[in-house]
């Protein structure tokens, strides 16, 4: 089985409420037709309730999510190792798609996700399900 291939972006933020922002992130299939089926942001300091989707995802695709994250953080800092979790269906397998960011908290308290790295594991590995 190919393990998906996906770009991921944070496009925008904007403020719901004091601590919760409304992050939007956009994602690009790199490689063969995904089903998407779920998206969460777990990190303690950075976190959103898991979120099930239903997003038929073609080759160079892109979708845009968007999920109302907690975080509160001052300003100047940085929280690094948050994830944004999608699960996808491809190629009669179910992936777990990680994408690690490190988050800066600009001057005005806003949270920047930066994509550092995207790991991809098959769900079912290890035991896991």
């Amino acid at each position: 089985m190919t393990a998906p291939r996906v770009a991921v972006a944070s496009i925008a933020v904007t403020r719901a409420a004091p601590g919760r922002w409304k992050v939007r992130w956009r994602i690009t299939n790199e490689g063969d037709a995904l089903h998407l089926t779920q998206v969460a942001a777990p990190h303690g300091k950075f976190r959103s309730p898991d979120r099930l989707i239903d997003v038929a995802l073609p080759p160079g695709g892109s979708f845009d999510t968007q999920l109302e994250i907690a975080c509160a953080e001052p300003a100047g800092q940085e929280i690094e190792n948050t994830f944004l979790i999608l699960t996808a269906e491809a190629e009669r397998g179910a992936w777990r798609i990680l994408a690690r960011m490190r988050i800066r908290v600009d001057a005005d308290g806003v949270p920047h996700p930066t994509t550092e790295r995207i790991d991809v594991q098959e769900v079912g590995f290890s035991g896991q399900r």
